[in-house]
Parts: C-alpha cells; sequence; structure tokens
C-alpha cells in the first residue's frame, strides 16, 4: 500500500489530446480565414485559468496538401498567457507556392503547458487543441454562402455523396434524412475539398428523399439550408 501510495505520488503524466473541453487556454474562434490580400492573419486565444500558462503554436498541412512544405510563419511560436489575460497568434505568409485558383486548408495546433503543481499527486493535462486555418486567394470572387447552394448531393450503391464544384471547402455541421427528426451521428466525412467528391453516408439500408444541413460558415457558426430534394 505505501508503495502505491509512493508511485502515485511521484507519478506526473502528460497526455495530449484535440478537445477543448477542460482546456485552460480557449481559441476565440473556431478557424481563421487568411485572405490573401491581407499582410497577416490573427487567432485570439484566452487563459481562463488561475495561473498562467504557456502556449506552443504550430501549423500542420490539411488533407490535400500533405508532405509539402508550409508557407506560412507563426508569431510567437512560444507565448506566456496570464491568468484571465489574452494574446493572439499572428499567421503571416511567405507569398508564393499556394494554388491561386482555390483555397488551401492547414491545422493550427494550439498547445497547452501547463505550470508545475506544488502537489505532486495531481495528474497534469497537457491540451493540445486543432483550429483550421484555411488561406484564400484573392482571385477568388466566390462567396461560401454561395457556394453552398450549388452544392451536389446524390445517392450511388447506397451510399451518400457530396460533390463540391466550386473553389471553396465546405464544412457540414448537422445532417438530417428525410423527415427524422434526429441528426446523422456517423458522416464518413464532413468536409469536402474544392473541385472534389466525398462519401458522407455508407451503406444506407433505406431509401433517402430529401435532407436537411447545416454548413459552418466563416465565422464559425452553423447555418442552415433549405431541405435538399434528392432524384
Amino acid at each position: 500500500m505505501r508503495l502505491k501510495s509512493l508511485i502515485i505520488s511521484t507519478m506526473l503524466v502528460t497526455y495530449c489530446v484535440t478537445s477543448t473541453a477542460h482546456s485552460a487556454i480557449q481559441a476565440m474562434a473556431s478557424r481563421v480565414i487568411y485572405n490573401s490580400g491581407n499582410k497577416a492573419s490573427t487567432l485570439a486565444l484566452k487563459n481562463n485559468a488561475s495561473k498562467a500558462y504557456m502556449v506552443q503554436a504550430w501549423l500542420e498541412n490539411g488533407e490535400n496538401n500533405k508532405g509539402e512544405a508550409i508557407p506560412f510563419v507563426v508569431t510567437p511560436p512560444l507565448i506566456k498567457i496570464e491568468s484571465q489575460k489574452e494574446a493572439a497568434l499572428r499567421f503571416i505568409y511567405a507569398g508564393q507556392g499556394l494554388p491561386t485558383d482555390r483555397e488551401s486548408q492547414f491545422w493550427i495546433n494550439i498547445q497547452e503547458i501547463p505550470p508545475k503543481s506544488d502537489n505532486e499527486n495531481v495528474l497534469q493535462l497537457a491540451i493540445r487543441s486543432k483550429i483550421k486555418l484555411f488561406y484564400r486567394p484573392s482571385q477568388i470572387d466566390m462567396r461560401l454562402e454561395d457556394v453552398v447552394k450549388r452544392l451536389h448531393w446524390y445517392i450511388k450503391d447506397q451510399t451518400l455523396y457530396l460533390e463540391n464544384d466550386s473553389p471553396l471547402y465546405v464544412t457540414i455541421g448537422d445532417l438530417k434524412l428525410n423527415d427524422q427528426s434526429a441528426f446523422v451521428k456517423n458522416m464518413n466525412q464532413d468536409m469536402v475539398a474544392p473541385y472534389s467528391t466525398i462519401q458522407v453516408l455508407k451503406d444506407l439500408t433505406y431509401p433517402v428523399k430529401t435532407l436537411e444541413f447545416t454548413y459552418i460558415n466563416d465565422y464559425g457558426g452553423n447555418e442552415k439550408m433549405p431541405i435538399v430534394k434528392l432524384k
């Protein structure tokens, strides 16, 4: 029993997750839209904890540009945020390397570094959050709210597909089939890249005549769309 207590008292575990449910550091937006005409874009962070936290930030490629060099600088990459205070991350584009005829998507990683606890028995969690960053070239003159109206939903071989023939990314929020009251919980994919098609639901066991959906707008809000009739 004494040995067990000793092990517990000396154990310090750092655990990384992508949920912000218990995060001390709160991102003040769920996405960042980087318009190419701007010199930089920012993301505000707030420390909701009672102590100061260090935060490390970096970018990762999205699904459609894996393995490519990331033409952005994140500043500051390491920052200290005092209790109940805010700070801002800046994202600066190097000015070359990304397509000009469509959006590019990246992941912003926000890694908390908690202060050392005075209590050795405390299990500390270092939580990592991920936020989407979209680079939007100035050559694109389409708005997201117009793009969503052009989405093509269809069923083939018991699979629900979503086709996006626009230069913008579209993220689906909620989805209902037919006149069901419950939202679909098992979407295979929920974000469709420019000029691509995704499988939203597989192995449908019943005919789908209509659907309702929401999409995530540029400000992170859930926008409801009219009922879609499937042919």
